[in-house]
């Protein structure tokens, strides 16, 4: 079968997206026992040096195996690399290599969709034809790689791009990880009004939508009522699980050079992120793939 899809991205920054992609690859690889390919579409780059290390991740970059380098190639007219050549294997710092690999991001990628766009606006096409030109490349991509993976996870940089957007149409899920606070909820609520049934018209199918409460806390009364509210609004959409603000999270986050067991990297969050996993594979699973 070919793989899941899924786009992960929330409207604003600082909600622990790339953190969540990345944890969550590294549960389906290990205990799911799935075959997982992260995306890395954000500048930011969070991801990519999260996944492979800052070490491998400047090495990607030295050799032209970033995102970056693949869309600005179709800019200045030349063949790009093999979208499958950009591909590293095996990128985890867990113990045993489990099935995760990269396609990663460079800082630069935001100069390569301005520069892209401008191009384009020059030869006189409208924004809706560079969205489409946008979609197809990426479509032929990953049409490339799609049946060799379980699950395909699109790290989104924050708001709407137009490579973003691009993601967005091609996912069979969205994953829109977000603190529970009221500021957040409003956002979502703008999101799935406006930016989700633009995408939805666009690919000609709705999209499963997830939403995964993150930096949690049980002991804060706001979070505790907006995480309800949620799961009334949202139904089965919200993960019952919700993953708390926590240090383990965060050092689990930073790269280390020796090779550790899962429950050595997530600490006292390892059970919260194994189960993340388990409820990701039963939700997306259960749903119809588009």
């Amino acid at each position: 079968m070919p793989a899941r899809l899924v786009s992960v991205i929330n409207m604003k920054g600082g909600v622990g997206k790339s953190t969540t992609t990345v944890s969550l690859a590294e549960t389906l690889a290990m205990h799911q026992r799935r075959r997982v390919l992260v995306i890395d579409l954000d500048p930011q780059t969070n991801a990519s040096i999260m996944a492979a290390g800052p070490e491998k991740w400047n090495e990607l970059r030295e050799k032209e195996r970033t995102l970056d380098f693949y869309f600005e190639s179709y800019i200045v007219q030349q063949r790009p690399k093999p979208f499958k050549s950009l591909i590293e294997s095996k990128v985890s710092d867990l113990r045993g290599k489990p099935d995760v690999a990269l396609c990663a991001a460079a800082p630069e990628f935001r100069i390569v969709e301005r520069d892209m766009i401008e191009s384009f606006v020059k030869r006189g096409f409208q924004i809706d034809a560079i969205q489409k030109w946008i979609c197809e490349r990426f479509a032929n991509g990953l049409k490339t790689v799609i049946n060799d993976y379980d699950f395909i996870l699109i790290d989104c940089p924050p708001g709407i791009s137009l490579f973003a957007e691009a993601a967005l149409i091609a996912a069979d899920a969205i994953l829109v990880p977000t603190i529970p606070d009221y500021v957040s909820r409003l956002g979502l609520i703008t999101f799935r009004k406006r930016a989700l049934r633009l995408i939805n018209e666009r690919r000609g199918g709705a999209s499963q939508l997830m939403v995964l409460a993150t930096k949690y806390d049980e002991s804060f009364s706001l979070h505790r009522s907006e995480a309800q509210l949620l799961k009334e609004n949202l139904g089965d959409a919200m993960f019952d699980i919700r993953i708390p603000q926590h240090v383990d999270i965060a050092k689990a986050a930073e790269w280390s050079e020796t090779p550790r067991t899962f429950e050595q990297k997530y600490g006292a969050m390892a059970q919260t992120v194994a189960k993340l996993g388990e409820e990701f594979v039963a939700k997306v699973e259960l749903a119809p793939a588009l």
